[in-house]
């Protein structure tokens, strides 16, 4: 297993069995759902995942502007900016997972800024979740990709994810 890998699973075994659980169950959808929400335009797309209280059940959704009231639209947009909107999410859920690619803060302005400036826009080198649980456990997770050359562009981990939250689970 990978440096990053093991770092994911140290984190993960840090964390209350209860929390633990509640983790895995997120970044397992997160793992299933980021490479169909990929786009080379929108890179990673901001994406809430929630656990609500009272069931295993996990909800996926598009930010629909609910960080727009955290995130300063003057400034680049960073994860730095994040931590208000995930708190917010966790009154009604159990746990929050907030999704985006780790480019997010090159395309506050979209794509025209950097092609003005004379650069080219930058691409996700990976997807960033900053997960949040109402226990008051906080943790970022960062799952490095790669893009496949064929016809069509297609997103892809680097690593086996699924084998490390299969690890993660059965420890």
């Amino acid at each position: 297993m990978a440096v990053r890998g093991e770092a994911i699973l140290a984190e993960l075994g840090s964390l209350p069995a209860h929390v633990r659980a509640d983790y895995i169950h997120v970044l397992e959808t997160v793992v299933r759902i980021a490479p169909r929400m990929w786009t080379r335009r929108r890179g990673v797309q901001l994406q809430w995942i929630t656990l609500r209280d009272g069931d295993d059940a996990v909800v996926a959704q598009v930010d629909s502007g609910e960080l727009d009231k955290h995130v300063d639209r003057d400034g680049p947009r960073s994860a730095r900016s994040f931590a208000g909107a995930l708190r917010e999410k966790l009154g009604t859920n159990r746990c929050a997972a907030l999704v985006y690619g780790n480019a997010v803060d090159s395309r506050t302005w979209g794509w025209v800024l950097p092609l003005l400036l004379g650069q080219p826009p930058r691409l996700d080198t990976a997807v960033m979740v900053d997960v949040g649980h109402r226990t008051g456990a906080r943790s970022t997770f960062s799952f490095p990709i790669g893009y496949r050359r064929l016809p069509v562009r297609r997103l892809r981990f680097e690593e086996d994810v699924h084998a490390i939250l299969r690890c993660a689970r059965n420890t």
